[in-house]
């Protein structure tokens, strides 16, 4: 299924926030045990995704498990999670070439590892996780195309024009068949994860206090 657009998801309510907190209020401060199992079913789900990530995937399960529980815990701060999570979509595409038909395995891979380690795990909770990876697949993609929107400003203020076929939108066109095109997909050999990127200097974050990425927590 092809992800919505910001403009067509609705911000995740009070009760949908709640039970994903609920389902996760059992890990212990700093456990990386959700997002072993999450990377464990997405490699299983998406083997061509793991070539996105170093070998030793450790410090990027570190990396995940801290992100996902300061999006949790802001959830009901929406406009701090959204900047932070637009900056996240923007660099994951420029950096690891993820595109629109990945969100689906993630969404996945992400239900199923909350199911595998909460032990109060619902369909209720399932509901409430798909709705909030949706409002999150459709923010991080509306940075996709706010970085793209970017560059094709910059080709056109140089005159540079891009490579023919190149259609980098997230929501590009698609062929007869409803495929996206695999054009410019590739990632670049010399790529960095997108969690490792630097952010510009004096550029502040969403977050204002020591978290996860060298940020903060959003304040409210």
């Amino acid at each position: 299924m092809q992800p919505r657009r910001i403009t067509e998801v609705p911000l995740p309510n009070a009760s949908v926030i709640e039970a994903v907190r609920e389902s996760c209020a059992s890990l212990p401060a700093g456990s990386t045990r959700l997002s072993e199992s999450f990377y464990a079913n997405l490699f299983v789900m998406a083997p061509e995704v793991r070539a996105m990530f170093s070998d030793d995937i450790r410090p990027q399960q570190r990396r995940m498990a801290d992100a996902l529980v300061e999006v949790v815990r802001y959830l009901d701060a929406p406009d701090h999670v959204a900047q932070f999570l637009r900056e996240l979509g923007g660099r994951h595409y420029r950096e690891l070439g993820v595109r629109p038909e990945h969100y689906p395995f993630v969404g996945r891979a992400l239900v199923r590892a909350v199911s595998e380690v909460s032990p109060t795990w619902s369909s209720s909770m399932s509901s409430a996780w798909v709705l909030v990876y949706e409002w999150i697949t459709a923010t991080m993609l509306a940075g996709a195309e706010d970085a793209i929107s970017k560059e094709e400003g910059a080709r056109r203020s140089t005159g540079d024009a891009a490579p023919r076929g190149d259609d980098r939108r997230p929501y590009g066109d698609r062929d007869r068949s409803g495929a996206r095109s695999s054009a410019g997909d590739q990632r670049p050999s010399d790529a960095r994860h997108a969690y490792d990127a630097p952010r510009p200097s004096g550029a502040r974050h969403a977050y204002d206090t020591p978290g996860p990425y060298g940020a903060s927590q959003p304040t409210r």
